[in-house]
């Protein structure tokens, strides 16, 4: 993909508004930054534009690490056996098949009733009537008293099984975050032609896939970024997603979006490599729509209406020529997928 920096984007708006990049007040700057950040969503949302949307496969929890330690409860996928599982109490170097430890996951559980004076062996799944729940035993025995764990929520023979919930969270520790869901797939059709839709839906969870396959690949347009920015500067705590210019001074800068919680150092500028900051990209393609249409506002501001309408114009036809390029010359418009 093809970007320009925010800086080249910055001075076509200043001209077309009628001012001078060189004396370009702080005020009109933080307008500019204003407009161009609700200009960019709006291109950025207004079609699944090529550049901007992934295909990835995904699982619905992490991969089994044996080096991590799982605490009760901990819900894992498991490449080798192509199956999810749950821990039943808290374990390190054991493989989900180890009954043991683990539980595989399941969406739904059926199971006679657990029932005192009963002799279990481990794998052994009870429904337990006080509470409606499903427990798997860990830890061979005969059964007495009661199921339940103790006050202080430990219990050595049984651990808790939970329904496994099919979503992919919109954040995902090593992933890239999922913007806007295109569509969900069971494999990448970019590749397989057999691919076919899974059914979905989004939640405040995430990608919530309904009956899906146990692995999935997510069509997704990336996040929009924010260009709402502040200088950097070393004397600056950052936060995650914080957006900073950088070089500090010049007429020339990139925008650069801070991937991890830090205080900046001479040693880690937006620019230096493996540094907790990310180059963000405006796809050049959309330069003549966001410069035109911020500048239309600007003008707009500045009560001059008929000026402010010309830009407008210019924005419109700059995306209507963007489209007719993408889907009539190139023919990338996306394909409709009919059953036979």
């Amino acid at each position: 993909m093809e970007t320009i920096s925010y800086s080249d984007l910055l001075k076509r708006v200043v001209s077309y508004s009628q001012r001078t990049y060189d004396e370009l007040t702080n005020d009109d700057s933080d307008l500019i930054k204003t407009y161009l950040d609700n200009r960019l969503k709006q291109i950025w949302e207004y079609y699944p534009w090529p550049d901007l949307v992934r295909i990835e496969k995904r699982y619905y929890r992490g991969i089994y690490a044996s080096a991590t330690t799982y605490e009760a409860g901990t819900e894992v996928y498991y490449p080798a056996e192509n199956k999810y599982y749950q821990a039943l109490k808290q374990t390190q170097g054991n493989v989900p098949t180890l009954t043991t430890h683990w539980a595989e996951s399941k969406q739904s559980y059926s199971a006679q009733l657990w029932a005192a004076g009963a002799s279990y062996v481990v794998g052994d799944i009870v429904e337990y009537a006080s509470d409606g729940l499903f427990y798997a035993c860990h830890t061979a025995h005969t059964s007495s008293g009661t199921l339940i764990p103790n006050a202080t929520g430990g219990n050595e023979r049984w651990g808790k099984l939970t329904e496994l919930d099919q979503y992919v969270a919109w954040k995902q520790a090593g992933e890239n975050e999922i913007g806007d869901v295109i569509d969900v797939w069971t494999d990448n059709y970019h590749v397989n032609n057999k691919a076919e839709r899974e059914k979905y839906l989004q939640s405040n969870n995430g990608v919530q896939v309904v009956n899906g396959e146990d692995v999935i690949y997510i069509e997704y347009r990336q996040r929009v970024p924010n260009v709402y920015y502040t200088v950097w500067a070393t004397g600056n705590d950052y936060a995650v997603d914080d957006v900073v210019r950088f070089p500090a001074t010049g007429a020339a800068f990139n925008l650069y979006r801070a991937t991890t919680a830090h205080t900046p150092t001479a040693s880690n500028e937006p620019t230096d490599n493996s540094s907790p900051w990310s180059l963000i990209e405006i796809p050049r393609d959309f330069r003549a729509v966001l410069s035109h249409g911020a500048a239309a506002d600007l003008l707009m501001n500045d009560e001059k209406e008929q000026l402010a309408g010309v830009q407008q114009a210019m924005s419109d036809k700059a995306l209507a020529e963007l489209l007719d390029k993408l889907e009539r010359q190139e023919k990338q418009s996306k394909q409709m997928c009919v059953i036979h």
